[in-house]
């Protein structure tokens, strides 16, 4: 193999390997928009597991459950960035939200604390679907 063959061979596979990575990107960012359709229902019987004061994630419906100290009521926050939409992780060290892509935090009410997010998260509605589930929706705050 000669010099040029060798350089023609590597610029082909560097183009590939760099389309792929560009292609897997831009997948995820657009996977963003499809996590909206998901169905975000979750066993009423959940609502018994929430302690004061400890976030409790429920995946599959994409939320936050949160009691309050000294309160029966359970608030419902999405568990997705208002920044980027990356998903929230709970830090009990800190008693804080963080944004493992871009460092925003929140308290555990979802206020905003330290950006690049320009708001708090969204507080979701928690609705009865029937008597063994519940179902959150983008709609006005409201508590459980």
């Amino acid at each position: 193999m000669n010099k040029r063959s060798f350089l023609k061979s590597m610029v082909i596979i560097t183009s590939g390997f760099l389309s792929a990575i560009t292609a897997w990107g831009m997948g995820k960012f657009v996977s963003f928009s499809f996590a909206a359709s998901r169905k975000r229902e979750f066993p009423k019987e959940i609502l018994s597991r929430v302690q004061p004061g400890v976030p409790f994630h429920v995946p599959e419906a994409g939320v936050w459950l949160v009691k309050m100290q000294g309160q029966d009521t359970v608030s419902a926050m999405d568990d997705k960035c208002p920044h980027l939409g990356c998903k929230q992780n709970w830090n009990p060290q800190r008693n804080l939200f963080e944004c493992p892509c871009h460092g925003s935090e929140f308290d555990i009410q979802g206020n905003m604390k330290k950006g690049p997010a320009a708001k708090g998260m969204p507080h979701l509605h928690i609705q009865e679907v029937n008597s063994t589930t519940l179902m959150v929706s983008e709609k006005a705050r409201r508590s459980q």
